[in-house]
């Protein structure tokens, strides 16, 4: 009895661990996070992500954490964590990475041409206020 007990812990915590490192390389191919395990992807993708998600991810790992005892990993909620994967893996799908890069350089570009008109503005005001224009 004992172990079909462990039988079915073991195959929880491959299933959990197999879990993890699908969100991991998610989160790596999509938000482009940096980490060895989960805890600190998620830790690293900081606000790139809703607070939602990482709540999800934080059940995930947890049930990660306990799935090494036998006895604690009766205490994890496969379903929770389930449908945690499932919801985080659905928004991960939805990023589109080219898009993102996109709209980073066009924000960059953005805030450089705000800054030369700023400054440009700035010269021309300080000309005019010291009479050399």
């Amino acid at each position: 009895m004992w172990i079909v007990v462990l039988a079915s812990v073991l195959d929880y915590h491959a299933d959990i661990t197999a879990k993890a490192d699908e969100v991991r390389n998610a989160l790596r191919a999509k938000l482009n996070t940096l980490g060895s395990d989960l805890s600190k992807g998620v830790a690293w993708s900081g606000r790139l992500q809703p607070k939602k998600r990482s709540k999800q991810a934080a059940v995930i790992v947890k049930a990660q954490g306990l799935g090494g005892n036998p006895k604690l990993m009766r205490r994890t909620d496969m379903g929770a964590s389930n449908t945690a994967h499932s919801e985080i893996a659905t928004f991960l799908d939805a990023i589109d990475v080219q898009e993102r890069r996109k709209i980073r350089v066009l924000r960059w570009f953005s805030g450089m041409a705000f800054n030369l008109i700023l400054i440009a503005s700035c010269f021309v005001i300080w000309f005019w206020c010291s009479g050399n224009l």
